[in-house]
């Protein structure tokens, strides 16, 4: 069986002990991969047998909003950080090019004004 029908069908499994069983008539295992799966499926419904859910306490929710939105706050600043420095970066690296690009051509310019300069003095033989 191929893994992403595996997956497939015990998502959807796992969705019809939630709650949801439309999930695993749409997902229509044959009585081959429900036989190849039994096992998966039986220790699934043990699972939700021994393990019913639990809500979590308000004051953790309550706990847990805090640390998110403290996080998120922390992040955002990172990333303006981030993408300042880089702006500054990339302008720095643009400027130096700029400079090195003129020095580049007044370099080229007196190179080539001394070498027509030496061609004419020379005398001709």
């Amino acid at each position: 069986m191929i893994e992403q029908r595996v997956v497939e069908l015990l998502a959807a499994h796992g969705d019809s002990l939630v709650g949801r069983p439309q999930a695993l008539r749409r997902a229509n295992p044959s009585p081959q991969e429900r036989e190849q799966l039994a096992q998966f499926f039986m220790l699934a419904e043990n699972l939700k047998e021994s393990m019913p859910p639990v809500a979590p306490s308000p004051a953790f929710v309550d706990s847990l909003r805090r640390e998110l939105v403290a996080s998120s706050g922390v992040y955002v600043k990172r990333a303006k950080r981030t993408r300042r420095s880089v702006l500054i970066g990339a302008a720095a690296v643009g400027s130096v090019l700029s400079i090195a690009s003129v020095v580049t051509a007044i370099v080229l310019m007196v190179s080539r004004a001394r070498s027509r300069s030496g061609a004419r003095a020379m005398p001709a033989p």
